[in-house]
């Protein structure tokens, strides 16, 4: 069993998933001083082609092989979401620590017992949660935390954009399935309900619609809508769809008790605390440093091909160096050293805690009814 240790000895990685684990994880591992030993896949071709590309010295297909490599300390899951559970628990059970991506799990049933068995096997375990470590978004929630907008009460969450707009778009087959749990709403709400409770804290209730606003030749939602409270009392709304036609539209905005804070279409963060308003500054820690890289060229070859993938693969270089700070920040926590810098490292505790909002969420789109989060979450 891998437990954390001071040292400074080389962390060794594999890499369950050859879409968004090559595009990102890959290289952000690499840039944050951990060796990615192995890629994992299911196709024989396209995983031996990808490790080629993303210069991963060892593939294979058996994810079997890899967990009984004792010299093996992290394992990192981008698979789809409904496959994470049995990945994650086999993980787990060989003693390796392990960063999930999200969202989480599909059920809470399932968030728990990974939770749980992190726990019980004294590994570390983290959630792929990067957004914490976008610049703004870290301004926001530290500014936010720090009491800049005394209580908040009126939260604002708009993102849209025309990426799957109309019948010719396409994803990958299990985003188009809502039976795999595809669909823009599992595969966005977890960021957004994370972003509010690192900022905010616990959600109380949700009221949620999710359909589609173009004609798809697939099932799943590109487009939703969350009415919200939160347990301090504030009360928000998120909208957010990938099948509007036009212009992208972009809101983040939090009003409290003292002030209000926002991010402008250029990244800024803004402030006005009552009586003017100023730029807030995200830690400096999170401004050093260009991450690592990746050319078109790469992340073309790295895509999927369809329309979902290639919007994805265009905009990886935004992603690269969150990734590699929350990777940073995991390998800080598997070597056993203190850590005290913003964002905090999102675990599978907040994986729970996420999927408890989302399974509210999801038992709301089904029953047309508002659900009461904190009936759902579990200690």
């Amino acid at each position: 069993m891998n437990r954390p240790d001071s040292s400074d000895r080389a962390l060794t990685a594999a890499v369950v998933g050859t879409g968004w684990g090559c595009l990102t994880h890959v290289p952000a591992i690499k840039a944050a001083g951990t060796q990615v030993r192995t890629l994992v896949g299911t196709d024989p071709e396209r995983t031996r082609r990808r490790a080629e590309l993303s210069e991963v010295p060892d593939w294979t297909t058996d994810l079997d092989s890899v967990l009984a490599d004792p010299g093996l300390d992290i394992v990192v899951v981008a698979t789809p979401p409904h496959t994470h559970a049995d990945i994650v628990l086999k993980a787990v059970a060989a003693g390796k620590h392990v960063v999930c991506e999200k969202p989480f799990a599909t059920n809470l049933a399932d968030a728990v017992r990974m939770r749980d068995a992190a726990r019980d096997q004294g590994v570390i375990h983290a959630v792929g949660h990067e957004f914490r470590w976008q610049p703004h978004m870290a301004a926001t929630s530290q500014a936010v935390r720090g009491g800049e907008i005394g209580n908040p009460s009126m939260i604002t969450h708009v993102r849209i954009n025309s990426i799957l707009a109309g019948p010719a778009a396409t994803a990958p087959d299990w985003f188009q399935n809502s039976g795999s749990f595809g669909g823009w709403p599992n595969a966005e709400i977890q960021h957004v309900i994370d972003e509010l409770r690192t900022a905010v804290g616990e959600f109380a209730s949700v009221t949620a619609l999710e359909g589609q606003v173009t004609e798809h030749a697939w099932d799943a939602a590109e487009t939703f809508l969350v009415q919200f409270t939160m347990e301090n009392g504030a009360m928000g709304v998120i909208q957010s769809s990938v099948g509007a036609f036009g212009p992208m539209v972009n809101t983040q905005r939090l009003t409290g008790t003292k002030g209000s804070i926002w991010t402008t279409p250029e990244g800024v963060v803004m402030l006005h605390d009552g009586t003017a308003e100023r730029i807030v500054e995200p830690p400096a820690h999170l401004l050093n440093g260009d991450g690592p890289q990746l050319t078109n060229a790469q992340a073309a070859a790295l895509s999927g091909g369809d329309t979902l993938s290639t919007a994805l693969s265009g905009a990886t270089v935004r992603f690269l160096r969150p990734t590699q700070l929350l990777h940073e920040a995991f390998r800080e926590a598997v070597l056993g050293r203190e850590r005290t810098a913003w964002p905090p490292l999102p675990t599978f505790d907040d994986g729970v805690a996420n999927t408890a909002v989302h399974e509210a969420i999801r038992r709301s789109i089904a029953t047309g009814r508002p659900q009461d989060v904190r009936t759902i979450r579990v200690g």
